[in-house]
């Protein structure tokens, strides 16, 4: 029951991870901000509402589609092979969803740079998973014997949902160096952190009896429509505007670029540096295996067996199968209480890039970019062009290397219109709609901004 929930947990919230998204290199898009908040827009004003900037990026490391079957001549699925599944994951394996909604954003130009002012709607969760669990069920406990080599069930989940206020400015120190930086009021709407969602199953070397442990503990913050009284949760299926300013919490953005000469630039920056306060409608989320009967073992589940008369019982009589699983039901509880408050960290990331601008439509961009969570290190690297045509059409294609995902073709198109709307959409793995069951990332991103340009005819743009 506590396994069986918190895959549900992960399957709901899997669906933030890396985005490199081709919008991150295409200098005539506003929305390239975000990425570097130092960049040097060819605007004196940017506005969009509502409809300005769509963002969606999954990630799935190693499950794959093809891994699940093995196929007939005709390439039709044919077989479910667990074992195959099992032996392609990693001992950590990754999921990923990272939603990002532009409700507001203007720019307008100052003497010296940009001031920017954006109102997003996020929603992030990041799922690490180890290959137990597939390996229990495609061997057998027998793989796992002995008191050194149980069976292990490790899970990590992060998943937020928040608003996010964000105040930028964007400052031409000289012709060479920008700087730029933003700050983000954050309010969360809601939130699930584990702090400990692992099993273990042991199997006895010599009697092959079973033991398990286990041990999950969450803290979650919910909107007041989930209710907890007496120990139960329950619903009332009320949902405020209250509840989007509850659980604040700030964050920062910063960048830098430097222009070497007219060709060779580098650009770094550091984004989602911050940390959210989670106080509102807290419950915590135990489990112990409770000590009801004979399979109770000093805090653990120990099965030893059965006589043949229940075994036969077990398979014979509906009856006494159905309380038998009762019974076996009233070992493992989950306990619901009210929580204390509890602070979780953005997941920052940080990027560092070389430009090579063939000329003034041209450029060529190598970057590092790395994202931080719960300890972990996750690296991307990408190559870019950008081309900019006929002064309407803003091109860019991108290739990035993540780990354990190779396959990633990016590619971007904006279009000017009527001189001050640019419409645009982006993908940075167009190759997974060819084949989007074994996909291992996609980036999709789109979306509407008006800009002013500037009346200056030599523009280098124009």
């Amino acid at each position: 029951m506590i396994l069986a929930s918190a895959l549900m947990m992960s399957a709901f919230v899997s669906a933030q991870a890396q985005n490199v998204s081709p919008v991150d290199f295409m200098r005539m898009n506003p929305y390239q901000l975000k990425a570097n908040p130092a960049t040097d827009l060819p605007y004196e004003s940017v506005m969009s509402l509502i409809i300005g900037d769509v963002s969606v990026n999954l990630q799935n490391t190693t499950l794959r589609y093809d891994n699940l079957f093995d196929f007939d001549a005709q390439g039709r699925p044919a077989v479910v092979n667990l074992c195959k599944l099992a032996n392609s994951l990693k001992t950590r394996n990754y999921l990923g969803l990272d939603v990002d909604y532009n409700f507001f954003y203007l720019g307008r130009r100052l003497k010296h740079g940009m001031l920017t002012y954006e109102h997003n709607i996020r929603a992030q969760a990041l799922v690490n998973y180890n290959d137990g669990p597939f390996k229990l069920l495609a061997f057998g406990n027998s793989a796992f014997v002995g008191e050194d080599n149980p069976a292990a069930v490790n899970l990590n989940v992060q998943a937020s949902l928040f608003q996010e206020f964000a105040l930028g400015y964007q400052w031409n120190v000289n012709e060479r160096l920008s700087l730029g930086g933003r700050a983000k009021l954050l309010f969360g709407v809601g939130n699930v952190n584990t702090l400990v969602a692992d099993a273990k199953l042991f199997t006895d070397p010599y009697s092959y009896a079973l033991r398990l442990e286990e041990a999950v503990a969450i803290r979650t913050s919910m909107p007041r429509a989930i209710t907890l009284k007496d120990g139960v949760i329950g619903g009332n299926g009320g949902f405020g505007v209250g509840d989007l300013f509850r659980n604040p919490g700030f964050g920062i953005d910063f960048g830098a670029e430097y222009r070497i000469d007219d060709q060779f630039s580098v650009v770094a920056a550091v984004r989602d540096l911050g940390f959210m306060r989670w106080s509102a409608n807290n419950i915590e989320i135990n489990s112990h295996i409770e000590d009801v009967g004979q399979f109770y073992d000093n805090g653990g589940f120990l099965f030893n067996g059965m006589d043949l008369e229940q075994l036969g019982l077990v398979f014979s009589d509906l009856e006494y199968q159905e309380l038998f699983l009762d019974s076996l039901k009233q070992y493992f509880q989950l306990q619901y209480d009210r929580g204390a408050s509890y602070t979780t960290m953005l997941n920052a990331n940080f990027l560092v890039r070389g430009n090579y601008d063939l000329d003034a439509n041209n450029r060529f961009s190598g970057q590092v970019q790395g994202l931080f969570y719960k300890g972990g290190f996750r690296p991307a690297v990408t190559l870019a062009y950008n081309g900019y045509f006929y002064n309407k059409l803003d091109v860019c294609v991108t290739y990035t290397m993540m780990p354990n995902s190779y396959d990633n073709l990016g590619i971007g198109i904006s279009g000017r219109l009527f001189k001050t709307c640019n419409v645009f959409l982006t993908s940075n793995n167009v190759l997974s709609f060819l084949n989007p069951m074994n996909m291992s990332g996609l980036n999709v991103q789109a979306g509407i901004v008006f800009v002013l340009r500037p009346e200056d005819k030599n523009n280098e743009y124009e």
